[in-house]
């Protein structure tokens, strides 16, 4: 069964998508301890981890004369490896082992669970044949998960609460459960200072262990969606801030500070994976902003201002409900609305279009009605204009920090120019929907250690089946030194296949092009392929002279109701609707591997 689930294409692919790692942060079992002490688990090709769940159940009347008769053990399994939120569906739980209960009691657990070890001991040393990988994976238990009564079952314990020793994690008695009087937690009364004009009095009911508990517990109080550092006023320095590194430093009524920070995580992308072939390098990239940047949303969400910002709006909005009174905003309130937007929208792109800026504009004043400009058509034609001045002011403020997204497109008027040289030399201007993207890099990776990884996949390029998962993962983390490669030295194609093979693969085109435009290449060519078929077609009928016969003899072979067949009879009929000779374009051919066939076909539809 564990075969045939990961011979399926998307489960596979959920399975071996990357999974993000942040430190300090507990996302997954693969930030656990025990997982990362596994040799089994912790391997650089992919292993697949198993989650197995123990239960006991009445399959009849548990109150009636039946009761124990037809009680039964079941033994589950699931695929650790996908994401959680495929995990609880019944498609993704598989029954491993199904026993009576009776067995059970007389047998014991080590036979009753025998064929199971077993089976579990094969796929350690063994694993299973995956076709679409060509290879075997091996694989081993995560973790065994069941409720009190199978726990204490499986652990050889007393399936009852009824008893003195009842906890499986200290050694209290029941009669010290009853006498002895339980400690009283203290509490920890602290003064956060979230900004300049949000300053909270805040109690936590149990103190924390470490700084991380800490920072945890604030980030879900405060319902924050950004990392941060603590700094506490210290009593020996006239109450001056000073970093917090540990909780010992803290005095007894603290006042701590959030200091943000920023965060570069990995950029992933999972399109479908597909078999290799040739294709062209780009030496641009198309319209996107930062590796932590995402697809414009649809429906632009307003994001939650300052407290007091907040307060003042939503006074506003009541006013303007009662008596349709627009609020007077003022140059402060004005500041601090555009510069969160501003904020919000550079997590979308670094240069929105005009489109961006009126669904900005328009959603605020559909969230917010009392900033409506009664002198405006739309209502909000001046808070387009006002956004599209802060967001280049946001720019420029993030282009002095560093940010080399919107660093690479300065210096084309004699400042912000990289390496020192002179205004707009190297640098190309930009078409319209175009820009030079250029990302940092990864936390703690430098020219070295991405040039050994660009090395590393140039090495499993030259095998006869390279590892797909270990090319997508290198070729994740080498993505922005091929970036500063294309955008500053502007290599030669030859070059570029030189020293990126894999990136000249039909998987990884896929992929880059997710990493460009968020969009998945294969399905929106062919969603746009059969949006036009229709018209196509009915060209093709339509079409008189020469091409007339051979356009007749498509659309006689073609079966109308098979969208396979429409997709062909479209790219095989533009090369007669254009001119060209179909011959060199289209081959049908018996044997796919034989590479003289097509070696001279500069385009070929497969």
């Amino acid at each position: 069964m564990l075969q045939k689930l990961l011979n399926k294409a998307d489960v596979l692919d959920k399975a071996m998508s990357e999974k993000v790692h942040i430190p300090a942060e507990y996302r997954s079992y693969a930030d656990g301890q025990y997982f990362n002490e596994s040799s089994l688990l912790v391997r650089d090709e992919f292993t697949v981890a198993l989650g197995l769940y123990i239960n006991d159940f009445e399959i009849a009347n548990p109150l009636g004369t039946s009761k124990l008769k037809h009680k039964m053990c079941a033994v589950c399994w699931v695929i650790a490896n996908i994401h959680s939120k495929y995990r609880p569906t019944l498609n993704s739980i598989q029954l491993a082992l199904l026993c009576n209960i009776s067995t059970v009691k007389e047998c014991g657990h080590a036979r009753v669970l025998q064929p199971l070890i077993y089976g579990l001991r094969f796929l350690e040393q063994n694993g299973v044949y995956l076709d679409q990988l060509g290879a075997s994976l091996k694989g081993t238990v995560l973790y065994v998960a069941a409720d009190n009564l199978g726990a204490h079952s499986l652990a050889g314990f007393f399936e009852s609460f009824a008893v003195d020793k009842f906890c499986r994690f200290c050694s209290a008695s029941s009669s010290d459960a009853q006498q002895q009087e339980m400690a009283v937690p203290q509490k920890l009364t602290i003064r956060v200072m979230v900004s300049e004009r949000d300053i909270r009095k805040m109690t936590m009911t149990t103190p924390p262990g470490t700084l991380e508990d800490l920072i945890g517990w604030l980030k879900g109080t405060l319902q924050t969606n950004y990392s941060f550092t603590l700094q506490y006023q210290d009593p020996e320095f006239n109450n001056e801030l000073c970093n917090l590194r540990d909780l010992s430093e803290l005095p007894e009524k603290p006042t701590i500070k959030i200091i943000p920070i920023i965060e570069l995580v990995p950029f992933t992308a999972q399109p479908e994976l597909c078999t290799d072939t040739s294709s062209q390098a780009d030496t641009r990239i198309l319209f996107i902003s930062s590796p932590e940047s995402s697809q414009w949303p649809a429906t632009f969400e307003i994001p939650k201002f300052p407290v007091d910002v907040e307060y003042r709006l939503r006074q506003g909005n009541l006013v303007y409900l009662r008596d349709a009174t627009y609020i007077k905003v003022t140059k402060e309130l004005k500041h601090d609305i555009l510069e969160k937007l501003a904020e919000t929208m550079y997590a979308f792109k670094a240069y929105p279009t005009k489109e961006d800026f009126e669904s900005v504009a328009k959603a605020l004043v559909e969230t917010h009605p009392c900033l409506k400009e009664s002198g405006s058509s739309t209502g909000w034609d001046g808070l387009k204009n006002s956004l599209k001045f802060k967001m280049g002011n946001y720019r420029t403020k993030m282009r002095q920090l560093g940010r080399l997204d919107v660093t690479v497109n300065g210096g084309k008027c004699g400042r912000y120019t990289l390496n020192g040289d002179p205004p707009n030399r190297g640098i190309k201007k930009p078409r319209k929907g175009e820009i030079h993207f250029l990302p940092d890099y990864l936390e703690g990776m430098d020219d070295h250690n991405l040039e050994g990884a660009r090395q590393a996949l140039v090495n499993e390029m030259m095998k006869t089946k390279p590892n797909g998962s270990l090319v997508k993962k290198e070729m994740d983390v080498t993505f922005s030194l091929r970036r500063s490669e294309v955008v500053r030295d502007k290599p030669a194609i030859s070059q570029m296949v030189h020293r990126w093979p894999a990136l000249f693969t039909e998987s990884q085109v896929y992929y880059k092009f997710h990493r460009v435009v968020g969009k998945n290449l294969k399905e929106n060519f062919f969603d746009a392929l059969d949006r036009f078929a229709p018209s196509l077609m009915d060209l093709f009928r339509k079409r008189k002279g020469l091409a007339e016969q051979l356009l007749a003899e498509l659309l006689r072979q073609t079966k109308a109701t098979e969208p396979t067949d429409n997709r062909c009879l479209c790219l095989r009929g533009l090369s007669v609707i254009l001119g060209d000779d179909p011959s060199a374009f289209f081959k049908t051919v018996s044997d796919a591997t034989s590479s003289d066939l097509y070696s001279q076909t500069p385009v070929g539809l497969h």
